[in-house]
């Protein structure tokens, strides 16, 4: 059945000599193809512009283009390749797609916004028709695209954080940018040089120059790189995470005495392992009251929820100065426990003692990173994990990245 070429040639926007010479409409397979020809002389060399005959055609292509109403429409063209009297023979660049690509440009922009839009990838797999090596290439395209387009521009503070990507004690690192809110580059591992490579990899030199602090948690690979990369940034290290290694100390003590406890067969303190790891303000009136006569009774997870508790006091000291006074009062308290737990946290607090106080002269800490984490978190929980690190690369930066994706 044959369709009106011209009114494909303004569908697909195109100009010049490029016609659309045949449609061919397949009723029982629900599919349209149209056939496109280049029918002038010279074209354009892809290297550098210069007007160039046209040498020969390479084997016809095939491009998936936006359905036509509920037909699958495909497009079908030999490329022309043109002859340059410096880059000698190259094949043109089509209008309607990028190089290397299977798909047309609206329909790439189109299923970008359906990924964006969907649930989890397979949802947007399904609506698309797409298998999963096809959506990712899509979505790679995407994203090589958004770094290309992502302008040079100062920026001031950053996160540097870890993310677990394979079980085994597989890694990857990432660096985001904390006014702005978005991963910045990714690698995998999480050592000195793997930290350095993505240094390098998202930010150029001049913008290294730049930065002022840098928030991490107490991991000496990371420390060593950005000293090196970082030459005027200050190390933060962040107080999320100074919260987390806390809240380890108290259910280790928490675990240790329940297990000692039931050997008499004491059970008060099965049950309340949230209790201890949740602020006193997130309590409610029946939680702080268990607390309080857990307390009451000189149990040792009290006192290491109890210190846990008053170091967050810590953060609102009016400065450096003050701050540093009121840890020297916390360590002391966390020595009285003695408890080993809490006791080797607060001596790790205090060999970093000079970089945790730098929070007071940047008052940046990994929040956004955290944020961050809990989105990528879901990304591989939506995917079912990920294989292959590039994918997991690619989907972090297509979701969390905050590039201009679209062609």
């Amino acid at each position: 059945m044959d369709l009106t070429d011209n009114h494909y040639e303004k569908l697909l926007g195109l100009g010049g000599d490029w016609k659309v010479i045949e449609v061919d409409l397949d009723i029982g397979k629900l599919r349209v193809d149209v056939h496109i020809e280049y029918l002038g002389d010279t074209l354009p060399c892809p290297e550098c512009g210069a007007a160039c005959g046209i040498y020969d055609h390479s084997p016809e292509r095939m491009w998936r283009h936006l359905d036509t109403m509920q037909f699958l429409t495909m497009l079908h063209c030999a490329t022309p390749r043109v002859e340059c009297s410096k880059h000698g023979v190259k094949t043109v660049a089509v209008p309607w797609a990028g190089k290397h690509a299977r798909f047309t440009l609206l329909f790439e922009a189109f299923a970008i916004k359906v990924i964006e839009a969907s649930r989890t990838l397979q949802d947007a797999r399904g609506l698309l028709g797409l298998n999963w090596h096809q959506v990712q290439n899509i979505m790679k395209r995407a994203v090589d695209r958004g770094i290309e387009r992502r302008e040079k521009q100062e920026i001031a503070w950053i996160g540097m954080d870890e993310k677990s990507f394979r079980r085994g004690h597989r890694y990857i690192s990432l660096i985001n940018d904390v006014d702005g809110g978005r991963v910045l580059d990714v690698a995998e591992g999480r050592t000195s040089e793997v930290a350095e490579g993505l240094i390098v990899k998202a930010l150029e030199e001049d913008q290294r120059q730049m930065v002022c602090g840098v928030a991490i948690d107490m991991s000496a690979p990371y420390e060593k790189a950005i000293r090196k990369m970082f030459p005027h940034a200050d190390i933060v290290h962040d107080k999320f995470h100074i919260s987390q290694h806390l809240n380890k100390a108290v259910d280790k003590t928490r675990a240790r005495e329940h297990r000692q406890m039931m050997k008499g067969k004491d059970d008060r303190l099965k049950g309340t392992k949230y209790l201890w790891l949740m602020g006193m303000e997130h309590l409610d009136t029946d939680e702080l009251a268990k607390v309080n006569a857990l307390k009451a009774s000189g149990m040792n997870v009290a006192k290491a929820w109890y210190v846990k508790e008053v170091f967050r006091h810590f953060w609102s000291r009016r400065d450096a100065g003050y701050a540093r006074s009121y840890f020297d009062y916390w360590y002391q308290e966390a020595a009285n426990t003695k408890l080993p737990d809490v006791i080797a946290v607060a001596k790790m607090l205090k060999r970093h003692l000079s970089n945790i106080l730098t929070y007071f002269d940047c008052y940046i800490t990994n929040a956004v990173s955290e944020g961050l984490n809990s989105k990528i978190q879901a990304i591989k929980a939506n995917a079912r994990g990920f294989r292959n690190f590039e994918n997991y690369r690619t989907s972090i930066m297509f979701f969390c990245g905050k590039l201009e994706l679209y062609p």
